[in-house]
């Protein structure tokens, strides 16, 4: 078992911070920052489609999120999830409750309305 990776990052309130790099954090720390704005953040996944006009569009990015040194909210790590150009952050059990909610929409709002949609489009 190897060490765990120690990463430091420059901040504008507590100088240097030294902490653990978790495995799953993929993206580079920024310095001068406040400590408690210090982030891991793991790899993006997102939902996309062809929009035409467009071409791909992502939508609901998520990602593993950490802020080791929050004030104002937990410390333990997340997924977050981008939702109205706003990251939200869930555990588990609300990923669940979004996911559902997301298979619901499709289902029972997306699908009627595309099936609407063809039945107008047939009558013209």
């Amino acid at each position: 078992m190897s060490a765990a990776r120690i990463v430091s990052v420059r901040t504008v309130d507590h100088g240097v911070v030294d902490l653990p790099e978790p495995s799953w954090c993929v993206k580079a720390h920024r310095d001068d920052v406040h400590r408690a704005d210090i982030h891991h953040q793991g790899v993006e996944h997102a939902a996309s489609v062809d929009v035409p006009g467009y071409g791909r569009v992502s939508f609901l990015t998520a990602f593993l999120s950490q802020y080791p040194f929050a004030e104002h909210a937990g410390r333990g790590v997340t997924v977050a999830v981008e939702i109205e150009g706003e990251h939200h952050e869930f555990d588990p059990a609300g990923l669940g409750d979004l996911a559902a909610a997301i298979t619901s929409h499709a289902l029972f709002g997306l699908l009627p309305v595309r099936d609407r949609l063809q039945a107008l489009q047939e009558t013209l």
